[in-house]
């Protein structure tokens, strides 16, 4: 059995860092894998809610307002926490069957584990 290493890009600018979280809470509504969250992970709604703050924080921290600015840096680390919790949770439940969907939704999927050997040749 394989595993599973499912990558998002969380880096950048905070502009760039809204638009991709905007695409992946896309992909996640695409996903089968999510459509009913466990206990203890947001649903899309508070993931798009929780984007939706900090896009906000961005915009009134583009005036140079401290208090803005200081919202927007507490949001983008609570947002980062979320995605770093639901990729946590699609690491531990995903298959090989899920790589497409996950592929296709945005993400970047990485597969560790058992792998065939090949047999070694035989002696002459």
């Amino acid at each position: 059995m394989s595993m599973l290493f499912i990558t998002i890009d969380l880096t950048g600018k905070d502009a760039v860092f809204i638009s991709n979280c905007y695409r992946y809470h896309s992909g996640l509504a695409n996903l089968a894998l999510y459509r009913n969250p466990p206990a203890g992970l947001p649903s899309l709604e508070q993931a798009k809610e929780r984007i939706d703050a900090l896009q906000a924080a961005f915009e009134g921290g583009t005036t140079g307002n401290r208090v803005h600015i200081e919202l927007r840096k507490i949001a983008r680390r609570d947002v980062t926490d979320m995605f770093k919790r639901i990729i946590s949770y699609l690491q531990s439940v995903a298959t090989d069957e899920d790589i497409p969907a996950l592929i296709q939704s945005g993400f970047g999927v990485r597969r560790f584990g058992a792998r065939k050997k090949a047999a070694p040749a035989p002696a002459v």
